[in-house]
């Protein structure tokens, strides 16, 4: 059985550096899981929430031509990977989202919609947040972040 994973949208922009011209913040290890999930590694599945998307398109179109790169450089191989879902917002994780609080770690709704996914599918969560890596170490709601 594949082990499964959730990405986030730091760890995809990390993934992806050349095309989004940003330095990568993830560790080697998750770098190789998303770098196995994209070559169709039996062992390893990605669920790539949708509004993962979302968070990107919103803060990186900036033009149509960088559009038309994230499209194509990004969006496509992992909707053509075999062993990479991109999962719709579900009922369970809207749930999951209204357990999430702590006023002190003030996660934005894109991230907490992540963790609610992660939640949901009880997985680990592949990001460089630092808001969801605190929030994950004080409550434990996943099993691990890989960093």
């Amino acid at each position: 059985m594949a082990e499964l994973f959730v990405t986030d949208a730091t760890s995809l922009i990390s993934y992806f550096s050349n095309v989004f011209e940003k330095p990568s913040q993830i560790s080697r290890e998750a770098l190789n899981l998303i770098d196995r999930a994209l070559l169709s590694d039996p062992a390893i599945r990605l669920s790539v929430p949708s509004i993962v998307f979302v968070e990107i398109f919103e803060k990186w179109f900036k033009s149509e031509e960088f559009a038309a790169k994230i499209r194509s450089e990004v969006f496509e191989p992992i909707n053509n990977a075999s062993n990479i879902e991109i999962k719709p917002l579900e009922q369970e994780v809207l749930e999951n989202l209204i357990e999430i609080k702590d006023d002190r770690i003030n996660l934005e709704n894109h991230d907490k919609i992540i963790l609610a996914s992660a939640m949901m599918l009880n997985c680990s969560l592949i990001t460089s947040d630092s808001k969801i890596v605190k929030y994950v170490k004080k409550y434990r709601v996943i099993p691990r972040i890989i960093e």
